[in-house]
């Protein structure tokens, strides 16, 4: 006789849970990591939050740079949303929680900044196949260092990266 503990936790396509479980407060959350939460529901958010993003570059960067770490976070973003071992959840743009799926990532883009490439590594590989890990983990580096640029030089004039508490 066999007995699976885990029936009543058993993830359907009308329930997805995996990676969608809030893990946290986005508040709690360094500024690079909350940061880069932001700029993936953002994106992921349609076309108009991409507008948003590739405007909020541009107004830092420059159009030329902006245009470059702009192909950066879509790159890193269509290999995390098309290319995962599973669909990768996050919560709505504006939802104070923080999910699982996005703490990974926000993880892996923190840990490839620091130039920590196993951990960094460690994250991709709980979302992505192997060699899509390995080409997300460089890319995540160029990721966050855009990001920890944008944070420095909109620091002095507020909190770009704020959190509304509002809910899902």
């Amino acid at each position: 006789m066999s007995y699976s503990w885990f029936k009543t936790s058993k993830a359907t396509p009308a329930n997805p849970v995996r990676g969608g479980a809030a893990v946290g407060m986005l508040a709690d959350m360094p500024p690079l990591e909350r940061g880069v939460v932001q700029l993936l529901r953002q994106w992921c958010d349609g076309e108009a939050g991409r507008i948003a993003v590739a405007e909020d570059f541009t107004a830092i960067f420059g159009p030329e740079q902006a245009a470059i770490e702009v192909n950066n976070l879509a790159h890193l973003i269509t290999l995390m949303v098309q290319m995962g071992r599973r669909p990768l959840m996050r919560h709505h743009t504006q939802c104070a929680c923080l999910g699982g799926d996005e703490s990974a990532f926000a993880q892996m883009v923190a840990a490839a900044t620091a130039g920590d490439r196993e951990d960094a590594m460690a994250f991709a590989l709980t979302m992505l196949p192997p060699d899509i890990a390995y080409e997300a983990v460089q890319i995540a580096e160029y990721v966050g260092r855009s990001a920890l640029d944008m944070i420095h030089r909109i620091s002095a004039n507020g909190s770009y990266f704020a959190t509304n508490a509002t809910r899902h």
